[in-house]
C-alpha cells in the first residue's frame, strides 16, 4: 500500500501517532485502508496539530462508519449534531457542572447500547497546561495476560451494561426521563472476539457494567472488581497529554479510557467527540 503518512508507535501498551496527514482535505480510499489497518494494529491513533471545522471533523469520522449521536442531546455541537461537546466552560452553554470531571471513570463508549460504538474520536479544542490527560488501556493484552484459570472462569459469561450503572456517578450528567427510556439495559459477553482482528478482548468496564448475569450478586461483583483492577494496571495503559489540535481515534472493542482531571474550573478544557459504527452487537 502506498502510504502518504507515517506511523510512530507510542512504545506503550497501545497507541501510535500519525504524521503527514492533513485531515482538512478528503481522505483517499488508500489512506482510509491504511488508517483502518493502523487502528486495528495499535488500537489508538493520535493525529497531532490538526485545525478542523466541525464539518471537516465529522466528515473524517464518517470514514470509519456511520456516527451514532450521544443520548445527551443537550451537548450536541450546534453546527454539527453528529459531534458532541465535552467542556467545563459554562458560559459556552455546553459546559458540564458535574461534581467530578466528566468521563473521569474507566469506560468503553456506548457499551450500554445493544450495538456499542466500534470507534470513538476525541478532538482537543482548548486544554489546560497541566492536568486533563486521558488514560487508555488495551483490553486485548489485559485479557491475554489473565491466568488460564481466570480465562476459563470468564468463558461464556455475560454482563449487564447501563449508562447510569457502575462507578463515576458524580461525573455523570443525570438523564431526563425521555433520555433514560432510550437506553435500557444491554447484555454483552464478558469476553468478545473482535470481528476484524479475530482477537479476544475483555468487554467490561467500571463505568457502565452493572452485574454478571450468570452469577450471584456477590460473586459477580467480586469477579468484575478483579477484572477491572487487572485491566487498568499500568502495563496495559497509555497516558495521553493533550495539546490543542490533537485528534484521537480509538477502537472501543479493544480498549477503555478515563479522564484524569487534575485541573481547576478556571482552566478551560473543551473537546469534541463522536462515536462511529455500531454493527458489532453481541
Amino acid at each position: 500500500m502506498d502510504m502518504t503518512f507515517t506511523i510512530k508507535p507510542t512504545g506503550a501498551a497501545l497507541g501510535a501517532e500519525i504524521h503527514g496527514l492533513d485531515l482538512t482535505r478528503p481522505i483517499s480510499e488508500a489512506e482510509k485502508a491504511g488508517l483502518r489497518e493502523a487502528l486495528l494494529r495499535h488500537v489508538l491513533l493520535v493525529f497531532p496539530g490538526q485545525h478542523l471545522t466541525a464539518g471537516q471533523l465529522a466528515d473524517f469520522c464518517r470514514c470509519f462508519g456511520p456516527i451514532t449521536r450521544h443520548i445527551l442531546d443537550q451537548f450536541h455541537h450546534p453546527e454539527e449534531h453528529d459531534l458532541c461537546i465535552i467542556s467545563n466552560v459554562v458560559e459556552s452553554g455546553k459546559g458540564r457542572t458535574t461534581a467530578r470531571t466528566a468521563g473521569s471513570y474507566w469506560h468503553s463508549d456506548l457499551s450500554y447500547l445493544a450495538e456499542p460504538a466500534e470507534t470513538s474520536m476525541l478532538y482537543a479544542i482548548e486544554v489546560p497546561e497541566t492536568g486533563g490527560d486521558t488514560l487508555f488501556c488495551n483490553m486485548y493484552t489485559a485479557y491475554e495476560a489473565l491466568p488460564e484459570a481466570m480465562r476459563k472462569r470468564t468463558a461464556g459469561l455475560t454482563a449487564v451494561h447501563n449508562i447510569m450503572s457502575g462507578t463515576g456517578a458524580d461525573a455523570k450528567v443525570p438523564l431526563t426521563e425521555a433520555q433514560r427510556a432510550k437506553v435500557p439495559d444491554a447484555i454483552h459477553p464478558i469476553v468478545r472476539r473482535h470481528p476484524e482482528t479475530g482477537r479476544d478482548a475483555l468487554f467490561v468496564n467500571p463505568g457502565f457494567t452493572r452485574r454478571v448475569v450468570e452469577l450471584e450478586a456477590a460473586a459477580g461483583t467480586a469477579l468484575l472488581e478483579e477484572l477491572f483492577a487487572h485491566a487498568t494496571e499500568a502495563r496495559f495503559t497509555y497516558r495521553h497529554k493533550w495539546h490543542a489540535g490533537d485528534v484521537t481515534l480509538f477502537d472501543g472493542r479493544a480498549s477503555m479510557h478515563s479522564a484524569t482531571g487534575g485541573y481547576t474550573d478556571a482552566d478551560r478544557r473543551t473537546l469534541w467527540r463522536a462515536f462511529m459504527g455500531g454493527s458489532y452487537g453481541s
